[in-house]
């Protein structure tokens, strides 16, 4: 007897500059860190975006030394709380209007929507909820064992290929019907949609 697998029919996002006007990583950081503090670490990481800028430092090792600066031993229930309220607060007046309405789109069709970022789960995951996403593949913060951020990532940077990597592992399928994305790190997970979107609401 042959047991038909029913896959879902998955529509991926990204976030920042897809579903959003421009990035959401400094934003957060800004609104967890009192405003004296936020200048001082900026000023601090502006060798390491120096450095990123003219590709001379990649992705994931540049955000692990802003995170770092920012975050590390701060504790985890105090940002959750902030993160909880960046979401309500902060992210409805970034997004853009086309992106949500073909969010809604995908979701009235019964499609299983999930966020895929390089961003921070952190923040993306309460409004991701409420926004009707199945779940969110993003970058991860590292804990210790007193409950405060390391400073370093629990999983690899969700960018580029690990975007693809992620979604495969997750659903166990080949395809997937659509992907949108903005930048040269959602090239991987476009490719694997049936029908990619580049920068469609620009």
């Amino acid at each position: 007897m042959t047991v038909l697998v029913k896959h879902p029919v998955v529509a991926a996002f990204d976030f920042d500059g897809t579903l959003t006007h421009g990035e959401s990583f400094f934003r957060f950081l800004a609104f967890v860190t009192p405003w004296p503090k936020f200048v001082w670490a900026f000023l601090k990481c502006l060798p390491t975006l120096l450095c990123y800028v003219l590709r001379l430092q990649d992705n994931e090792s540049a955000k692990i030394r802003v995170l770092q600066v920012y975050l590390q031993g701060r504790r985890v229930n105090e940002v959750e709380a902030l993160a909880e309220r960046f979401a309500r607060e902060k992210i409805p007046a970034t997004l853009r209007p086309q992106g949500i309405a073909k969010l809604h789109g995908h979701l009235k069709q019964g499609h299983c929507c999930v966020l895929v970022s390089a961003t921070l789960g952190l923040y993306l995951r309460p409004w991701a909820r409420d926004a009707g996403f199945e779940t969110v593949l993003a970058t991860e913060l590292a804990v210790d064992a007193l409950g405060r951020y390391t400073g370093q990532l629990a999983t690899p940077n969700c960018y580029g290929p690990e975007k693809a990597r992620r979604l495969l592992t997750h659903f166990n399928q080949p395809r997937i019907i659509a992907a949108y994305g903005d930048s040269s790190g959602d090239t991987d997970m476009l490719a694997l949609a049936e029908q990619p979107h580049f920068k469609p609401w620009r």
